[in-house]
């Protein structure tokens, strides 16, 4: 288990809780992106949901698309525990989807035996995009779809994280080394979203770039700082610290505005077809 798997499947709850809420409006509009496609086919698919989570973007195409199967992977165990217990508790008889473990560049199903992959905000963390494109490739059947939504690289200041930032130097405090693995990171434009889908073998690619956003209040925005996008630090500090920079980070956060927690993050839909074979 590499270092980014390990931390979703040791911070699922948390996940679910403080970053989960903040991905499903835009997760679910790649329900919309391929919904044409699906509709083509009298909603009776098999999709195949690459990095499960904890279930939200299942949960919704669970309810959307009611002739479909599905197949959820996820290669951090805690979060597809969770995914799958949710399901549950929402739909107690259903017996449409499966849970697997598995990575997006070794995907737990036969060649050709799916008609849609979809997965949101997961293709960012992969150790090649490529190489989980071409996997998606050899399990989709011909005429079948991908489809994902990630990341854009393109940096915008969010002032509440900048100000986050400037309580720990204000306190001096050193913050511990990340150990994340390599990854494929965020995308460069559409265009390069597009050209990558055609390498890996993809036809009728298509990108549409968009922004999530994203709605905190002081409070909430304190809690997932501390509850989670600053974990590590905060277990690296010893508790008379962490109260410290809870406050100070608290004082410098309330004299922002309300506008200022709306946050407004660059992303990419892209989508393509696997091709028939020619005769």
């Amino acid at each position: 288990m590499n270092s980014i798997v390990a931390r979703y499947h040791n911070d699922a709850a948390e996940y679910a809780r403080y970053w989960a809420p903040v991905l499903e409006e835009t997760a679910r509009q790649l329900l919309d992106y391929v919904d044409p496609f699906v509709a083509r086919r009298g909603g009776r698919v098999r999709v195949l949901e690459v990095g499960a989570g904890t279930g939200t973007l299942l949960l919704a195409a669970l309810e959307r698309w009611p002739l479909a199967e599905f197949v959820a992977t996820e290669p951090a165990r805690g979060m597809l525990d969770l995914a799958e217990s949710r399901v549950r508790a929402a739909w107690p008889s259903e017996s449409r989807v499966a849970f697997l473990e598995g990575l997006a560049d070794a995907l737990p199903v036969g060649e050709g035996s799916i008609d849609l992959i979809i997965s949101s905000f997961v293709l960012q963390l992969v150790p090649d995009r490529l190489a989980a494109l071409r996997e998606a490739a050899r399990v989709i059947a011909p005429n079948g779809m991908v489809s994902y939504v990630t990341w854009l690289d393109r940096d915008r200041p969010f002032i509440p994280a900048e100000e986050f930032d400037e309580a720990v130097y204000d306190l001096e405090i050193d913050e511990p080394e990340g150990t994340d693995e390599p990854h494929a990171g965020d995308v460069r434009s559409g265009r390069a979203a597009t050209d990558e889908l055609r390498r890996a073998g993809f036809v009728r690619a298509s990108a549409t770039e968009g922004e999530l956003i994203y709605g905190w209040t002081h409070e909430t925005y304190l809690a997932y700082k501390l509850a989670y996008d600053e974990r590590s630090l905060m277990r690296s500090l010893k508790a008379p610290q962490r109260k410290r920079l809870e406050n100070r980070a608290r004082e410098r956060l309330s004299r922002l505005k309300e506008r200022d927690f709306r946050w407004h993050a660059p992303v990419v839909f892209a989508r393509a077809l696997k091709p028939v074979a020619s005769r």
